[in-house]
């Protein structure tokens, strides 16, 4: 029987050379079988797809909660428990993704807890992508982090805290002007 793999050349900032498509795929439906969970299925693109081959050459299935296992698997905490990874490159991911959860004001809780700590991280561009993506929460879920990201010791995160403030400000003023100017 010929080998169906497909290998593919990639190159990426973080990864060159082979990738072997056809084995991930098959780690990727075995893993989602064995959980059979849609939540993961957001969580499990960002860490397998996204990327390619990229660095995640090996699925990262220690994010992933066990079967059985009874601990929160919300994905929140699963990226949550990313942005403790050894990599910069899955912990920036990670901060990039949390940013976006802010459907419910629950939902922006929960990601605006896990940016928070990660304003503790020793990446300074991890701590950058976390200000950012806190720019994305309401002012009184974000305002704590941004207090505390005041206090770091890097220029460029407290500009950045700066310039964060600076920009819901003006959206504030906007939606105030638009409500006087009817």
């Amino acid at each position: 029987m010929p080998d169906m793999r497909t290998t593919e050349k990639r190159s990426s900032p973080h990864f060159t050379g082979e990738c072997d498509f056809s084995a991930e795929n098959k780690s990727v439906k075995a893993l989602l079988d064995i959980l059979g969970g849609f939540r993961l299925l957001a969580v499990l693109a960002l860490l397998f797809v996204v990327e390619g081959c990229a660095v995640r050459r090996v699925p990262p299935v220690r994010y992933v909660p066990l079967v059985g296992n009874r601990g929160d698997s919300s994905m929140e905490a699963i990226l949550e428990r990313a942005l403790t990874d050894k990599n910069p490159v899955v912990r920036l991911d990670a901060v990039r993704l949390l940013g976006t959860m802010h459907a419910t004001p629950e939902e922006q809780r929960r990601s605006a807890s896990a940016l928070g700590r990660a304003l503790k991280d020793k990446d300074e561009n991890t701590r950058l992508e976390v200000v950012r993506a806190l720019a994305n929460f309401s002012p009184d879920i974000a305002g704590p982090y941004l207090m505390q990201a005041m206090k770091d010791e890097s220029i460029r995160i407290r500009l950045q805290v700066v310039m964060v403030l600076r920009r819901s400000y003006e959206k504030a003023n906007a939606q105030v002007q638009a409500v006087q100017g009817q």
